[in-house]
Formats: C-alpha cells, structure tokens, sequence
C-alpha cells in the first residue's frame, strides 16, 4: 500500500512539473511577443523607407528574438511531451 502512494505522489509530482515546465515556455513566448511585434512594426518602417542599413538591423534583431522565442516554446512542448506518464503494456 506504501508502494501505490510513493508511486501516485511521484507521478503527481512529475505531471506538475510537466505542466510547469509547458506553462512557463508559453508564459515566456507570450511576455515576449508584444516585442516582436514591435521590432515586425520597426523593421517594415525601415523597410518602407529605404535605408537598408536600418532594415537589415532590424531584420536581424527581429530574427534573433523570434528564433528565441521559438526555441524556448520547443523546449517546453519537448519537455513536455518526454516527461508524459509512460503506459503500462498491454498484458
């Protein structure tokens, strides 16, 4: 009987962590993208005015924070899905 709570408490454990880990990548891609829609807004001004020096700042920052941004939700959703309760095999 101590067996089946070590195991229960275990796997309530490792499910919040799961969902912690799922919830704070989203938390972080959404603080963020107010950001990139600002530098989305900054790099087509520029784009629109010509200066190519400008543009292409502005396209690299853009790219650099939205990789970022990607990489982080990968991160959580790999987490994610590699820390599910594993099934048990049909008998």
């Amino acid at each position: 009987m101590a067996t089946e709570a070590n195991t229960a408490d275990a796997g309530s454990v490792k499910n919040a962590i799961r969902w912690g880990l799922l919830l704070a990548a989203v938390g972080t891609v959404g603080f963020r993208l107010p950001r990139l829609v600002s530098e989305f807004r900054q790099w087509r001004a520029a784009f629109g005015m010509g200066d190519a020096v400008s543009t292409e700042s502005w396209h690299t920052v853009l790219e650099v924070d939205l990789l970022t941004s990607l990489l982080v939700l990968a991160m959580g959703i790999a987490a994610f899905y590699f820390l599910r309760p594993r099934t048990k095999a049909a008998q």
